[in-house]
C-alpha cells in the first residue's frame, strides 16, 4: 500500500506542509522529492511503506467504502500498533458494547496481515472508547470483588471478549483473597470471580455466635413453700400463741 501525492506552494517548506496536512501525516513518515524549486515549488510526498501506516490507510480505505468521514491517526507504531478514529456520531461503528468496532478491528487485521509473515496485532479505538470501556471493566470487577469477600460464595460476570477478560484477571491478581478464572465456550465466555475460602471448596470460616447464659430452671407449683413454711428474717407468732417476752430473766436470789 503506497500512497503519493504532488503538491504546490511559494517555497518546498509550503509545499512539503500542504502534503502533511493533506495525508495527516508527520514528517518522519514520509519521504520527500523536490520536483520544482522556482518559480513555485512542487514536491511529490509519499508515504513511507510501514506496518503502521499500512494499518492507518487499511482503515480509511474502510471507513471510505462504508461512507464513513473520521480523521484517522497512528497512537502506536509498535506491536500492537494502535489506530485511532476520531469523528462526529461514530456510534455506529462502535455497536453495543463494542460488537461492531471489534468486527472492524478483525477485518482490519485480515487486511492487514494478508500474505505476511511478521504478523502484528493492530488495535482500532473509536473516540477512545476502548480506554472508556477498560475503566468501566477494572471498576465493574473490583465492586464484584468486594461482593465476593462478603458473601463468601463464587460471583459470574457477563460474557465479555477475551481482552476485556484479561482485563479482569490482571485487575484483581493483586487483590487479596480473590481468585479468577475463565469459564465456557466462545461467545459466552466469562469470569468467575472466587473468595479463597469458596474456591478451596468451602465456605469461609465464621465465628460461632456466643453461648447463651445457662437459663435458671423454673420450679413447678409444687416446688413453692408453703404459707408458713418461708424463710423469714424473724420467728412470726401465730394466732393464740403467747408472745415470746424480750425482757431479761429474773436474777437468781438464791
Amino acid at each position: 500500500m503506497t500512497t503519493s501525492i504532488e503538491t504546490s506552494g511559494a517555497t518546498v517548506d509550503e509545499a512539503i506542509e500542504r502534503a502533511l496536512e493533506e495525508l495527516e501525516e508527520a514528517r518522519e513518515n514520509v519521504e520527500v522529492e523536490v520536483l520544482e524549486d522556482a518559480p513555485q515549488a512542487r514536491v511529490r510526498v509519499t508515504l513511507r511503506e510501514t506496518y503502521a501506516g499500512n494499518a492507518r490507510l487499511a482503515v480509511m480505505e474502510l471507513l471510505s467504502k462504508m461512507g464513513i468521514v473520521a480523521q484517522v491517526y497512528v497512537r502506536n507504531v509498535e506491536d500492537p500498533v494502535t489506530i485511532d478514529i476520531a469523528g462526529q456520531d461514530l456510534g455506529v461503528l462502535i455497536g453495543w458494547r463494542g460488537e461492531t468496532l471489534r468486527s472492524f478491528q478483525a477485518v482490519v487485521n485480515l487486511i492487514i496481515n494478508e500474505g505476511r509473515t511478521d504478523r502484528r496485532r493492530v488495535i482500532v479505538d473509536v473516540e477512545r472508547y476502548r480506554l472508556r470501556r477498560e475503566e468501566t471493566v477494572r471498576e465493574m470487577a473490583l465492586r464484584l470483588a468486594q461482593r465476593a469477600r462478603r458473601s463468601g460464595e463464587r460471583v459470574l460476570m457477563d460474557p465479555m471478549p477475551a481482552y476485556e477478560r484479561r482485563i479482569v484477571h490482571v485487575t484483581l491478581d493483586a487483590e487479596p483473597g480473590i481468585r479468577t478464572e475463565s469459564q465456557g465456550e466462545e461467545p459466552n465466555r466469562r469470569v468467575v470471580i472466587w473468595p479463597d475460602a469458596a474456591a478451596a471448596g468451602r465456605r469461609p470460616t465464621e465465628t460461632p455466635p456466643a453461648a447463651a447464659p445457662e437459663a435458671t430452671p423454673r420450679r413447678s407449683f409444687a416446688d413453692r413453700p408453703r404459707y408458713g413454711d418461708r424463710a423469714r428474717s424473724g420467728e412470726r407468732v401465730r394466732f393464740g400463741e403467747p408472745r415470746p417476752t424480750t425482757e431479761p430473766p429474773p436474777a437468781d436470789e438464791s
